[in-house]
């Protein structure tokens, strides 16, 4: 009798196709710059207002110099001191204006989402509310490289020296020790990993603590009094360079009105859910000698 093969006429339709519950989504980056903001105005906001209106009181340095240096000559002659009086002095105001809105929406057939095993609505939503912290973090990353003071060059290697100087610039603006910040891109993270003090205090950081001390994502260490944290949202390609930057919390200021707001409703006459995330903010720079451009890779 000879021995012959499965027929294997209809051979493919006796195999199963299984669709995973698992799925293989999009990455994310990390998303900081906002954490690295000041929001402290936003409690000044009230009703419908859309804006808030920072004023700024500035000093009577230069007089007082004068004086004292008349005071001092007059005492040197044995006469009295002169007393001159000058009006208050206010710096311009600036307004920091919710002017930005921005939404992402999608529907959602019900006969899709009822047959299908991955749970759509939920992994949607996630997308939804992704995109909208994405586009928050892309407009605030965009903020740094508008500060005057800058270090380096772009598609160069940033070096120790070059993030002293950017600390200098700091000090020299009296700027104060506490929420300063080094944002950086994963391609300048390769360039700071071949330098020592870096690669010594991030591993000093993360002995025996996982949990990164409660900072940030990408938090890396914590040198030169700063938090250094690495975003793939950074500005800038490899090719061209990125746009590092340094700064303390008061350089930049947000106000976010709606952070996340989210809508949802069936629509009868397509049959399908429909949803919508938006938020509405706006950011200014308040101190821009509180900041410096790290021009780097």
């Amino acid at each position: 009798m000879a021995i012959t093969d499965t027929d294997t006429t209809n051979l493919s339709n006796t195999i199963p196709q299984i669709y995973s519950h698992l799925t293989a989504d999009y990455r994310e980056s990390n998303l900081i710059f906002t954490n690295f903001f000041d929001r402290r105005w936003e409690s000044d906001r009230t009703d419908s207002a859309d804006r808030v209106l920072i004023h700024g009181i500035n000093s009577f340095q230069d007089e007082t110099s004068t004086q004292a240096n008349a005071m001092s000559s007059a005492a040197g002659t044995g006469g009295g001191g002169t007393v001159s009086f000058d009006e208050a002095r206010l710096l311009s105001r600036i307004s920091l204006v919710a002017d930005t809105h921005i939404f992402q929406a999608f529907e959602l057939e019900y006969e899709a989402d009822l047959f299908s095993n991955i749970g759509l609505m939920e992994k949607m939503t996630k997308a939804a509310g992704y995109a909208i912290a994405h586009r928050i973090d892309d407009d605030a990353a965009g903020f740094v490289d508008n500060f005057s003071q800058s270090v380096g060059s772009l598609a160069v290697p940033l070096t120790d020296p070059d993030i002293r100087r950017a600390v200098q610039y700091l000090e020299d603006a009296f700027a104060p020790s506490e929420n300063r910040f080094f944002v950086f891109s994963p391609a300048e993270q390769m360039n700071l990993f071949s330098v020592e003090r870096y690669i010594n205090r991030q591993y000093n950081d993360s002995i025996g603590n996982l949990s990164k001390n409660g900072k940030y994502p990408g938090f890396q260490a914590t040198i030169y009094g700063m938090d250094w944290y690495m975003s793939q949202n950074v500005e800038g390609t490899n090719a061209t360079g990125h746009d590092n930057g340094i700064w303390q919390k008061e350089a930049l200021a947000a106000l976010v009105v709606e952070e996340m707001r989210t809508a949802e409703h069936y629509e009868i006459s397509t049959d399908t859910t429909r949803y919508a995330a938006h938020a509405i903010y706006g950011f200014i720079e308040i101190r821009d000698d509180h900041g410096v451009f790290m021009n780097g890779m």
